[in-house]
């Protein structure tokens, strides 16, 4: 089932990207998860990795979009495209602590660059808030951390990895 789209919920939305598509996967890691996600295009890629880091929070496939929540607008900035994805996992990553937030679905931009060395990126979150009673606890996820974080562009389209501290 393909669940990206080049419509969306928000006007200036590239793509849409639905936890149900799961491009992610957890590889070994001494300490920490190492999540390493993929798509066709970096956008793509960076959502799922979104969703990666979430699903070790929760399970993403109990995660409702709640229709009385409005969508939660970010944007993320970085001297380089690794910085880039810090920054936007962070954004997601603070929703959760401080708001309890769990994204499902994202409506995203395209990676802009704003000049020679700096990119953005805006996006629309959808979801719910955490629910103990329906939401199994995951791990808890303290930081977006630059270890062993790369963006690969590969014959099948984009490779991001990452590890989160826990």
């Amino acid at each position: 089932m393909n669940t990206c789209s080049s419509t969306s919920a928000s006007s200036s939305a590239a793509i849409v990207y639905d936890a149900a598509e799961r491009r992610y996967e957890y590889l070994e890691h001494t300490a920490d998860i190492k999540v390493h996600a993929w798509g066709p295009t970096l956008e793509l890629a960076f959502c799922a990795a979104a969703i990666g880091m979430i699903g070790c929070i929760t399970e993403v496939e109990l995660i409702k979009i709640d229709p009385a929540e409005e969508g939660k607008q970010i944007t993320a900035a970085g001297h380089d495209l690794p910085s880039l994805l810090y920054s936007f996992l962070d954004e997601i990553l603070f929703l959760f602590h401080s708001e309890f937030f769990l994204t499902r679905k994202l409506a995203l931009g395209t990676v802009e660059k704003t000049n020679s060395s700096s990119f953005t990126l805006a996006a629309e979150l959808y979801g719910e808030h955490f629910d103990i009673q329906r939401h199994p606890r995951g791990i808890e996820v303290k930081a977006i951390t630059f270890n062993s974080m790369s963006i690969r562009e590969q014959q099948d389209g984009v490779h991001v990895e990452f590890v989160v501290d826990i």
